[in-house]
């Protein structure tokens, strides 16, 4: 059987051109029909991952003020010239009074003054370096026995136990000076094969908390007042001042801003994906859509009912206001208020029981978790997505029988016209060859 590219050869017609536009002229209804299916459900898939994405950002935030964001402690030093706070999750609300009685310091001490300065040699030999209770070896030898090599090996040594060397230049010569790396009674240092003199006693930091004496190795202070870390600044025998732990107000708001602001992206979000342009009658790609719409019916229902309980029972008494566009309105300065007249109360608004956090996420979750809506949407068309590609693959297998049976009967057309043209040439022939007789006959 002749190949598409060989038609035409008997009639001399362009019958692979033809084949192709009958192909395609069948083929165009149905492929204009999977095409723009696919298209739509593919701007669909692609406009429930936005909506579940704006979605989720405010179920995050939600989970923030749920999750502690409320209830953030604040530690604040009275006197932060003499010490400084922080406080974790494990702090409880109250003033203490701190009095610095003396910083920790770490142990130093430092050799004579070498007048040949970094470049003097010494002995040779092993010198044992001791802090707190474990020690270290470094071994001076021929081509590597100076006082600056000497400090290399120090600070160089693997198994240094927590000393550094120095050396400092003075108008007599050089000296090299040994401090602890850590503060503290605990890791005092002292050498063996060389003489050092006392620079600076080791020290433990003390402080009294309520008139109560405690001593810290460290200038960092983990465990004088549960869930509060103290850095010691400076001493101030026989002063004290006062450590205020209480509500983080500035975090507290930033929590309930940020929640704000996901909420009203939210809906932004929601509004372009559904609006119709009436000018142009042109939908967007959710619009009229019912899981969308629902979602937004069941947040502001959520949003429009008061908490039981409480002396806060609407957001409104904090300052949040819905709009009529549905987005939510803050009033910065009326939630500072709640939150220093009552930051108890606003907390509970959100992260207590049956606040607004947890209804709210039910809600969400029922729309964007693993088994909600937007999953059971999106796998429907997956699903739908699926079966077009089930039509398309159909719909290409029968064209190419389309293309194979249009082939055919051309072939066999060409090869027929092939036939009755040289049966044409023949007779053509004859008649000619008849008339040349006759003529001659004549």
């Amino acid at each position: 059987m002749a190949n598409l590219s060989s038609l035409g050869v008997g009639s001399g017609l362009d019958i692979a051109s033809l084949v192709s536009q009958l192909v395609a002229a069948e083929r165009a209804p149905a492929q204009t029909r999977l095409s723009t299916a696919q298209s739509r459900i593919n701007v669909q898939l692609s406009a429930i991952g936005t909506f579940k994405g704006a979605l989720s950002d405010v179920r995050s935030k939600l989970d923030a003020l749920r999750s502690g964001a409320l209830a953030t402690l604040k530690a604040t030093s009275t006197r932060p010239e003499t010490f400084t706070a922080s406080a974790s999750a494990a702090a409880v609300a109250g003033e203490y009074e701190v009095e610095v009685v003396a910083l920790a310091r770490a142990h130093k001490l430092v050799s004579g003054a070498y007048l040949d300065g970094a470049g003097t040699v010494l002995a040779n030999g092993d010198i044992d370096i001791q802090v707190g209770g474990a020690s270290f070896t470094v071994t001076l030898r021929d081509g590597s026995n100076t006082l600056a090599d000497l400090r290399r090996l120090i600070n160089e040594a693997a198994d240094n136990t927590g000393v550094s060397a120095t050396l400092v230049n003075e108008t007599g010569g050089t000296r090299l000076l040994l401090t602890a790396t850590a503060t503290g009674l605990a890791h005092q240092i002292s050498v063996d094969g060389m003489a050092f003199a006392e620079r600076q006693a080791a020290a433990d930091a003390h402080l009294r908390i309520e008139g109560f004496d405690y001593a810290s190795a460290s200038n960092t202070v983990t465990g004088a007042i549960d869930g509060v870390t103290l850095d010691l600044v400076a001493a101030e025998p026989g002063v004290r001042h006062r450590l205020v732990v209480a509500q983080d107000h500035d975090a507290a708001h930033k929590a309930i801003s940020a929640f704000v602001n996901a909420y009203n992206a939210a809906v932004n979000t929601i509004h372009s994906l559904t609006r119709y342009d009436a000018d142009k009658r042109q939908a967007a790609p959710l619009t009229g859509d019912i899981t969308v719409r629902g979602a937004m019916q069941a947040l502001r229902g959520v949003l429009g009912t008061g908490n039981d309980g409480g002396a806060l029972r609407f957001l409104s008494e904090i300052g949040i206001a819905t709009q009529t566009d549905g987005t939510l309105k803050l009033d910065a300065s009326a939630l500072t208020d709640a939150l220093k007249n009552d930051g108890g109360g606003v907390a509970q608004l959100f992260a207590g029981e049956g606040g607004y956090a947890e209804r709210l996420i039910q809600v969400l979750d029922g729309i964007v978790g693993d088994d909600g809506q937007v999953s059971a949407r999106t796998d429907s068309l997956q699903t739908r997505l699926q079966d077009l590609t089930r039509q398309q693959d159909a719909l290409d297998l029968r064209m190419q029988r389309v293309e194979s049976r249009y082939r055919a009967q051309f072939t066999a057309l060409d090869t027929l016209i092939a036939q009755m043209n040289g049966t044409s040439s023949y007779l053509t022939q004859q008649l000619a060859s008849l008339n040349l007789l006759t003529a001659k006959q004549k």
